[in-house]
């Protein structure tokens, strides 16, 4: 989280720096370029977080280390939904199809990010205007001096501070119970698609979700248990999955087909929220 009003606005680029890295990244490996070359000759990312994280790749398959490897050694750098997708994609053979999936989600959740900036440009301006507005109901009658300082004052109190605000709110915005679906779904899809086991999919798409209800129902569910039981009874009872989402649920038990079944379901979600 971020103190700082700037930090905060800058913080919801985070997506589309990562779209970014792997959209070049797919398009490298498609052209049957190294995929330390790609990363390398990509040039500087501007944000930090995702710029350590390409050097980090480039130095490290530069020395021969397997993407798989190297995200395990640095989980800090890659979310776990990240870094089990281009370990999954890595170790089949199939790390394009895994770029691709990871571009396509957080392309998605840099829109929805996009739209968040721009709502937070209400608060930010109402942050401004009291900070300009407050001495003068508060401090009546008194010499410019003060005005003018005490201006400075607040003005700099919410740059520095108010990003603390700003983070939550937008936290609140991003996280809505209908999102937070949304992004289970999707994720959930996206790493099946890849090739990872059922149960650590389901684990790593509660996670990504950011869904409490989802993370307590699945909480004291063991790994073989999640790979065992059919999603729909896994689910069964639980107040997060509507009974839509539990139907789609049914129909891909039956038919194996997970990722069809509930991308297509989770992209019918996400248009109904835009």
């Amino acid at each position: 989280m971020s103190f700082t009003v700037l930090g905060a606005l800058r913080a919801l680029d985070e997506q589309r720096h990562r779209a970014e890295l792997y959209r070049a990244w797919n398009a490298g490996v498609d052209a049957g370029m190294q995929t330390n070359v790609v990363l390398d000759q990509m040039g500087t990312i501007a944000y930090p977080a995702v710029e350590e994280a390409r050097r980090y790749l480039v130095i490290g398959i530069g020395q021969g280390k397997s993407v798989t490897a190297l995200v395990k050694a640095r989980p800090n750098l890659f979310a776990p939904f990240d870094g089990a997708v281009l370990a999954a994609g890595d170790e089949s053979g199939t790390l394009g199809q895994s770029l691709r999936l990871l571009t396509d989600y957080f392309s998605g959740e840099f829109k929805r990010a996009l739209k968040v900036r721009n709502a937070l440009g209400y608060p930010v301006f109402l942050g401004v205007v009291a900070a300009f507005g407050l001495p003068f109901v508060a401090l009546p009658k008194s010499p410019v001096k003060t005005y003018v300082t005490w201006i400075a004052v607040l003005l700099a109190g919410f740059l520095l501070i108010g990003g603390v605000f700003l983070s939550v709110l937008s936290s609140i915005l991003l996280n809505t119970n209908a999102l937070t679906r949304a992004r289970f779904v999707r994720v959930l899809a996206s790493t099946l698609e890849a090739g990872l086991p059922l149960g650590r999919a389901v684990r790593l798409a509660v996670d990504a979700s950011g869904n409490r209800g989802l993370a307590e129902h699945i909480k004291k569910r063991t790994e073989r248990e999640l790979s065992t039981t059919p999603v729909a009874t896994l689910f069964e009872g639980c107040e997060e999955i509507p009974a839509g989402l539990m139907g789609q649920m049914m129909i891909a038990d039956a038919t194996g087909d997970y990722r069809g079944t509930l991308t297509v379901y989770a992209r019918e979600l996400e248009t109904r929220q835009k």
